[in-house]
């Protein structure tokens, strides 16, 4: 329910544990099958992008 609250232009959910706002992506990793990592200017945890997600992500972040 909380997700439904959130602006679609400022976040992301890259996998069913993650929810990220995309103005704080600091690098995009190439991971295996054409996924990717992402690293937050904030943490140092490494995000994934699920595969049922890299889609919309790479539409969302010009890729």
């Amino acid at each position: 329910e909380f997700e439904k609250n959130l602006d679609t232009n400022l976040f992301f959910k890259t996998h069913r544990s993650y929810i990220v706002n995309v103005s704080k992506i600091n690098e995009i990793i190439p991971w295996f099958n054409n996924t990717y990592k992402l690293k937050l200017d904030d943490i140092n945890s490494e995000i994934p992008v699920s595969r049922s997600k890299i889609k919309d992500f790479r539409i969302i972040m010009n890729i």
